[in-house]
């Protein structure tokens, strides 16, 4: 079991508070500026970012509840709650900084600043936490605080607290490790290739000037609203969270979750970030029979997720894998635990509606694997396709140090990126 630790030491020189806390004007952010790190060799991690133009708007009309969040969501989200953490927050911002943290709802940088890749190799929106004085920053955290449940908060913490170990190992100028220089020449890798080849960096890298526990980002596209829609979206090194609320609804697509090391001790804790994620998925795929494993194999190999960050679709016409409600109860129940380890990160009360929605397509939903069914495997890969949920599993030889690691990613195919 991991735990959260105790607070950050005090910062100084903290921001102006705005003297307009109304102030509610919405740009398009110059949000993302790629620069492929040579020195890290991140060929194994996806992210594609482009620049969007810049332009001070009015003061928007709350948008009206999209009727694909009613006929997509499931309900029950704590709507009110985020959005009075989120007014909090920016309470506490000056204009400027405001500026810089509210995007219009349908800018594209919503798609295009997340990543698995450490910051600044691909650029964030919105505030840096970093950046952010002691107050700031636990405003800012929560809002995340509120629209996740606390076991998801605490994979958040555990996440970050990774990154803090990472940027604490010495830079061995290895492969995986040092601070990204250069610019981006080619796409990062990311999409199934036709022969294994094991995340596209040798292990063992060490540290960087780029990780750490400051590198993550908070931005909202759209006005937070308990009437209308906005997308609450955080991110960083390992991390990104894009929850799309609309009234009742609410969408946690895309989420990206990773983590390396898998497990580590830092400040006298132990932390064993996403251990419900792997333990729930490796057992799923081991509970199918020899025969059903046979049939569940995914066509080619994966050195990462298939639709992870850069790559939003299209989603396989043609699922692949076994269909879940072909299976015993007992293989399905573990199945549900797999999906649980990622709907449950979301907000208690509609992380089980949604839950409830996504076992109610079990008679569409398939389970497959490729590459192995272990956890010790760096070519392991998992996963769960739906008429709604998807979830992707793949394990990565170690970038940074000389374990496995995983990415992870959870999409909902009827409302990604909001209610499209």
């Amino acid at each position: 079991m991991s735990s959260v630790p105790p607070p950050m030491a005090a910062k100084s020189a903290p921001a102006s508070p705005s003297s307009n806390p109304d102030r509610r004007r919405l740009r398009a952010h110059p949000a993302v500026v790629l620069a492929v790190c040579l020195g890290l060799g991140v060929t194994g991690c996806a992210g594609i970012g482009q620049a969007s133009s810049s332009a001070a708007l009015t003061k928007p009309k709350p948008k009206a509840v999209p009727a694909s969040a009613l006929r997509t969501g499931a309900g029950g989200a704590n709507t009110g709650q985020v959005v009075a953490a989120a007014n909090a927050f920016l309470a506490t911002l000056s204009d400027e900084q405001k500026d810089t943290v509210l995007y219009d709802f349908d800018d594209p940088a919503k798609k295009t600043g997340w990543s698995n890749f450490p910051t600044p190799v691909v650029e964030r929106n919105g505030l840096k936490l970093g950046d952010l004085t002691d107050a700031q920053e636990a405003a800012a955290l929560k809002v995340m605080e509120a629209a996740l449940s606390k076991k998801g908060y605490e994979e958040l913490v555990e996440i970050r607290k990774a990154d803090d170990y990472l940027a604490s190992l010495p830079d061995t100028g290895g492969p995986g490790g040092g601070t990204p220089t250069g610019t981006p020449t080619t796409a990062p890798s990311g999409t199934p290739t036709a022969t294994p080849t094991g995340g596209g960096r040798p292990p063992g890298g060490g540290g960087g000037a780029n990780f750490g526990s400051e590198w993550y980002y908070i931005s909202f596209f759209g006005t937070p609203s308990k009437s209308g829609e906005f997308t609450l979206q955080y991110g960083g090194h390992h991390a990104a969270y894009n929850l799309t609320y609309a009234g009742a609804s609410v969408s946690i697509s895309p989420t990206l979750t990773a983590v390396e090391p898998m497990e580590f001790d830092w400040e006298n804790l132990y932390y064993a970030p996403l251990e419900d994620k792997r333990t729930s998925t490796i057992a799923a795929i081991q509970s199918l029979t020899a025969d059903e494993l046979t049939a569940a194999e995914i066509d080619g190999s994966f050195d990462d997720l298939y639709l992870g960050p850069g790559h939003d679709g299209p989603f396989p016409a043609q699922p692949e894998g076994v269909l879940v409600s072909s299976l015993t109860k007992k293989q399905q129940a573990k199945v549900t635990a797999m999906l649980r380890a990622w709907v449950d990160d979301l907000d208690e009360k509609a992380a089980a509606r949604l839950l409830a929605k996504y076992v109610s397509e079990y008679d569409r939903t398939y389970i497959g694997w490729s590459g192995g069914t272990t956890l010790d495997n760096d070519q392991t890969y998992v996963r769960l396709d739906g008429p709604s949920a998807w979830v992707e599993f793949s394990n990565q030889p170690g970038a940074s140090t000389d374990g496995i690691h995983q990415h992870t990613i959870f999409r909902d195919e009827t409302a990604d990126y909001g209610w499209e």
